[in-house]
């Protein structure tokens, strides 16, 4: 056996850990711990095994990324709007590849339209419209109104990102913790008010509201 595979097997069996060891790096709840539950999920091969750590760690996440103070909350807020306007961007490179797979179609068309009045004279005037730049003036509006919303949400996650002075947040929140959190607006779109019914509200007669997410 040579001495690359022995180290091999002697970090795997470093990493794997018991179910109670498991336990209680979740219930630790530090960046340590986190680390070490990822470590094993990378080298475990059975099934079952790997997502009991999986959930571990989301549980050991659960407690690291709790804010502790209003500074935190507010660093835990910023977050959690970073990670909606990286789904913006997603939503946005996706209708821009769409955009510009149907521009590079007409501008196939189009160069075949000119073709056919080469090729047609005495229909030129008749057929000229067929293939008309005004028929995607406002596919190429919406791309660069896409393409400058797209700079500028770039432009203000970067900002944000550097509003982060709390420790554990500076790295991020993975998106499957913050999916543990409910952060739709204190209101339906109704209309309706959820809050509770002690007649101060103006909306709803409530003067408080309970469970508010950070």
């Amino acid at each position: 056996m040579s001495k690359t595979t022995k180290s091999n097997k002697a970090i795997s069996s470093d990493l794997l850990i018991t179910q109670s060891e498991l336990n209680k790096l979740a219930h630790e709840g530090t960046k340590e711990a986190i680390a070490k539950i990822k470590s094993y999920i990378e080298v475990e091969k059975d099934y079952n095994k790997k997502a009991y750590a999986e959930m571990a760690l989301e549980e050991c996440e659960l407690f690291y990324y709790q804010p502790q103070n209003e500074k935190e909350e507010r660093d835990f807020t910023l977050c959690r709007i970073i990670n909606e306007y990286k789904a913006k961007i997603d939503d946005l490179e996706t209708e821009i590849d769409k955009i510009k797979a149907y521009l590079e179609k007409f501008e196939l068309e189009q160069t075949v339209h000119i073709q056919v009045l080469v090729e047609n004279k005495k229909k030129k005037e008749d057929w000229k419209y067929y293939c008309s730049e005004d028929f995607v003036c406002g596919e190429r509006t919406r791309l660069a109104e896409i393409v400058d919303d797209l700079e500028y949400k770039k432009a203000w996650i970067e900002s944000a990102k550097k509003m982060i002075v709390s420790k554990r947040y500076i790295d991020g929140i993975p998106e499957r913790h913050l999916s543990h959190f409910d952060f739709n607006d204190l209101y339906d779109d109704d209309g309706s008010c959820d809050c509770c019914d002690d007649g101060t509200c103006p909306d709803c007669g409530s003067s408080h509201i309970e469970n508010v997410p950070f």
